[in-house]
């Protein structure tokens, strides 16, 4: 599903802080500011994928593989 703030949160920075348009600038800044409220008020919490304690030696490698699904 498209999202439409994200579509405009780019156009802003594109004409509004790269072109200089003030009217777009004003207007990343109150997208921006939604999307910081947003995160503020979330109750997501993170999950625990992995908890384990490492013995001295032990190393612990993160990776992320590509989505494929897109």
């Amino acid at each position: 599903m498209p999202d439409p703030l994200g579509y405009v949160r780019r156009q802003a920075f594109r004409r509004g802080v790269v072109g200089g348009s003030r009217g777009w600038l004003v207007l990343g800044g109150v997208v921006w500011g939604i999307r910081l409220l947003r995160r503020m008020a979330s109750t997501r919490q993170l999950r625990r994928v992995l908890s384990q304690e490492l013995q001295p030696g032990e190393s612990l490698l993160i990776s992320h593989l590509p989505d494929k699904t897109k």
